[in-house]
């Protein structure tokens, strides 16, 4: 599975990086270097957040679902969703051959169902003058929507999750919610980015949750000890 997702990534990496430099040949537009090196700037801010999701979502996705859903793209708002929800119809256990299956077809139908909304809206914004009442002041009202699609959906999904673990959940999501609103009151809204705190979070999750099951399991060896201490008083 490895092999072939690795095989099938760097195909698609090779297309994608094709279709500019074949529209600078075509149209004999030389690549301008200087703004290209200005573009790797950007990677100080999407370089974490890319290894953050790998890390992060890798091993709920499952093997073909990760090299699915990272050459799809759009993991946070789409693909983490749908699977979530799937997994949750069907119930599989992570790790399983049947986990496996259910994320590969929920990331597939997605990305078949997002290429198919994505060309209908397309067709849709040349036929109309929806494209052009968008790009104008008129539409500012709607920026805020789109910037909130991440924080909806997860927060949807996540609701159950902070009713049904609120010792492992709720501690980190006061940190989180806490250090969002901190963010954006010191005037630094750009680190308040959804991806630094999906990241961020699962870690808190996982530390918690250590904690608990180190706890709890101390609390079982001390009953066990407790119990073989009280048979062994019985039968003296």
């Amino acid at each position: 599975l490895h092999i072939t997702g690795q095989i099938w990534t760097a195909c698609a990496l090779i297309m994608m990086v094709m279709v500019p430099v074949l529209m600078s040949i075509i149209y004999d537009s030389p690549l301008d270097w200087k703004l290209f090196f200005g573009g790797v700037g950007l990677l100080i801010y999407y370089l974490p957040v890319s290894i953050g999701e790998v890390f992060t979502y890798s091993y709920l996705l499952g093997v073909n679902g990760t090299y699915l859903a990272f050459v799809t793209g759009n993991l946070s708002n789409l693909k983490v969703p749908c699977v979530i929800n799937a997994v949750n119809i069907v119930g599989t256990i992570v790790g399983t051959e049947e986990h496996e299956i259910a994320c590969t077809i929920s990331i597939a139908v997605s990305s078949i169902v997002n290429m198919l909304i994505i060309g209908i809206g397309v067709l849709c914004l040349s036929l109309s003058g929806l494209a052009e009442f968008l790009q104008s002041d008129k539409a500012r009202f709607l920026t805020p929507a789109f910037g909130s699609v991440a924080f909806a959906l997860f927060g949807a999904l996540g609701g159950k999750y902070l009713v049904k673990y609120p010792k492992i959940a709720l501690v980190p999501f006061i940190i989180m919610a806490v250090a969002s609103v901190g963010l954006n009151l010191l005037g630094k809204p750009g680190l308040a980015q959804p991806g630094y705190f999906l990241f961020v979070g699962v870690i808190l999750c996982f530390v918690f949750a250590l904690v608990f099951f180190k706890k709890a399991e101390k609390k079982n060896k001390t009953a066990v000890a407790t119990a073989a201490a009280e048979q062994d008083i019985a039968r003296g």
